[in-house]
């Protein structure tokens, strides 16, 4: 079996998410909701359809990708291409239900604080992607040409 240290599988960018993840539930449980003004209701039913797609995505996802899940941005040994399902559209579509889902969750509080943190989630994901595609590129057959035919690593027609 293949050994790859902490910093190879990119385990410093797992504890900086954990520590984003960590600011983030600060936000949501530090900070005070919103009590007053014009369309909170409609924010509250946004957000929660927001964790719904969420969840569905993200489920979604990590069946499709099956065996090839890690916790960390480095694929795991003998990785095979996931292209199916949601990988259709985006690249990282786990990160895409991350992003939807804490957005939503922050709107559904009606908690700016979380919106915000939750909105940081776009250009450290992008960043994470950066680091996670040369593995991919590296370590599984076809990504090359799966990551030239799907334009958009987290964000459909965005990004």
């Amino acid at each position: 079996m293949l050994v790859v240290s902490f910093n190879e599988r990119g385990g410093w960018w797992v504890v900086a998410q954990v520590l984003l993840f960590g600011l983030y539930a600060l936000a949501m449980l530090g900070t005070e909701s919103i009590t007053e003004g014009i369309g909170l209701d409609f924010a509250r039913i946004v957000g929660i359809s927001m964790v719904v797609v969420a969840v569905v995505i993200g489920t979604w996802s990590i069946v499709v990708l099956g065996r090839n899940l890690t916790i960390y941005p480095h694929p795991v040994h003998q990785a095979t291409l996931a292209d199916r399902g949601p990988y259709r559209l985006v690249r990282h579509p786990i990160y895409l239900a991350v992003i939807v889902g804490g957005v939503g969750l922050a709107l559904a509080w009606l908690n700016t604080a979380g919106v915000l943190v939750a909105l940081v989630f776009i250009p450290f994901f992008g960043a994470k992607t950066g680091f996670e595609e040369e593995g991919l590129v590296e370590h599984v057959p076809g990504y090359r040409e799966y990551r030239s035919a799907i334009p958009y690593r987290i964000i459909p027609w965005v990004m």
